[in-house]
């Protein structure tokens, strides 16, 4: 089975495109820069929720994070 990639990685690949027209660019671009706004918004509710959670039940913010699954604490990568 093919890498599988997620969506706002390959949208940014298709902005390196030349062989697409310069509107679709650009919307695929705008796609990209949406989803990374989103991310950013959804990861910061979820800090906040983390920290209105610490010290409940003995966890801290980030155990609160790895209990719920969420990857809201890493560091920045943007790759």
């Amino acid at each position: 089975m093919p890498d599988y990639q997620p969506i706002d990685y390959r949208l940014r690949c298709h902005t390196k495109r030349t062989d697409l027209p310069a509107d679709v660019l650009r919307d695929i671009g705008e796609a990209y820069a949406e989803i990374q706004r989103l991310k950013q918004e959804r990861d910061e509710a979820r800090r906040l929720y983390c920290v209105m959670r610490d010290g409940e039940d003995g966890l801290t913010c980030k155990e609160w994070a790895n209990r719920k699954g969420w990857d809201c604490f890493k560091e920045d990568t943007n790759d």
